[in-house]
């Protein structure tokens, strides 16, 4: 089984078509002109930003090592050289809880990316907390590629962490413009999605340099608070996750014994088996060993050999039956050799243990599963901590 580390930090992946804004956001958010941003399509992978001591640039590999959980992510064919990882030393916000992806823009046509684009996406959605669709009032925000992808999350576990919003509002001065750009993106999302019922569609642009008041309406604080209230959600997750963890480990040491058990169940049974096929193999060996001395008594019997030995009832019945067996003496013997065979490698078949756990080891499933029940104990005292930090009136 797998299990992963807490994480100290909450992932916030941001999709968009292209020129959604995703990278300014991103710039914005920790105060530092990190990624391209322009009209032309600067991302075409995946960039993780993230705060750290230095400034660095980490690439594919190191990306993939510094965030353990994207071993998989290394699979798609042309990602590795598309995979980066900005660490900045910026302290803006909460900038030093939060770890930031930036994707590729979407758009259509002839566009082609390194790799599957959709696909790698979708798969990020799996390993993050929260995502944030980004709409370009004036460009292809509703792009069919934008689309598919907001469809396929959709379709996902992943309804409670996705949200929508159109950037750039500032970019559309007239209201009833933005209005309507709204109720196209709108329309174009109603049968994508399955929480429409619930559907908000905020809008915000960057704050502006220019002293000059904007009328426009910005939800920009309403972005960082999404991001505020995932990073708060981070502890209970954190503790939703240490229980989930404790019932599976302890639920795997039992379905361990419980395998061994078995096992060693059947490895007695098929002992029995193989004792008693390996029985009537030497039944059927002492038979086809009959059929043979009954075949030749008479050579046997001669005064040179074992003359002295055949004064007994055996040998008199054997003198008895020689003339049958001699008529019918490739058949009986062929019959008993063939059994024989049969039965050896029915036994060889039969007798086979599988392999068990031996007492040190079973010793040390039990010690595990304790370490986990001890630990799983402190979860009750964990949250009286996490309360303690939230209040502090007295209960």
């Amino acid at each position: 089984m797998t299990l992963r580390k807490p994480r100290k930090k909450i992932s916030v992946m941001i999709v968009g078509n292209h020129s959604a804004g995703k990278s300014s956001f991103i710039n914005w958010y920790i105060g530092e002109s990190i990624q391209k941003t322009g009209v032309a399509i600067e991302t075409r992978g995946f960039t993780f930003v993230t705060s750290g001591k230095k400034r660095e640039t980490l690439q594919g590999d190191a990306t993939v090592r510094f965030y353990d959980h994207l071993n998989s992510f290394g699979d798609f064919n042309g990602i590795m050289a598309n995979l980066f990882t900005e660490i900045s030393t910026s302290r803006d916000k909460n900038f030093s809880c939060v770890d930031l992806i930036d994707t590729p823009g979407l758009v259509d046509g002839d566009m082609q990316y390194p790799f599957n684009v959709q696909d790698a996406i979708v798969w990020m959605a799996d390993h993050v907390d929260l995502i944030l669709i980004f709409f370009d009032p004036i460009g292809q925000a509703t792009c069919k590629r934008c689309m598919e992808v907001v469809e396929r999350l959709n379709n996902g576990p992943h309804l409670e962490k996705i949200h929508y919003f159109m950037s750039k509002a500032d970019a559309v001065d007239k209201e009833h413009d933005r209005q309507r750009v709204l109720i196209q993106i709108t329309q174009n999302l109603a049968t994508r999605i399955r929480n429409s019922h619930a559907f908000n569609l905020p809008t915000f642009y960057l704050p502006r340099d220019e002293a000059a008041d904007c009328t426009i309406p910005n939800a920009i604080e309403d972005v960082c608070k999404e991001i505020d209230k995932s990073i708060n959600m981070t502890v209970q997750k954190n503790l939703k996750q240490l229980k989930t963890d404790c019932e599976r480990i302890l639920a795997r040491t039992v379905e361990v014994k419980e395998k061994d058990r078995a096992q060693k169940a059947t490895n007695v049974q098929r002992t029995m088996q193989g004792v008693l096929l390996s029985l009537l193999t030497l039944a059927a060996a002492a038979l086809m060993g009959m059929v043979f001395t009954t075949r030749f008594i008479d050579t046997l019997c001669s005064e040179a050999l074992l003359g002295h030995l055949c004064d007994n009832g055996a040998a008199r019945a054997m003198h008895h039956l020689q003339p049958t067996v001699t008529d019918n003496f490739n058949g009986l013997f062929g019959a008993a050799a063939g059994l024989v065979l049969v039965l050896m490698i029915v036994t060889k078949l039969t007798w086979r243990v599988q392999p068990v756990l031996n007492k040190k080891q079973l010793q040390q499933i039990d010690s595990y599963a304790q370490v986990v029940k001890r630990i799983a104990e402190q979860e009750d005292n964990l949250y009286k901590d996490y309360f303690k930090t939230l209040s502090t009136m007295e209960h």
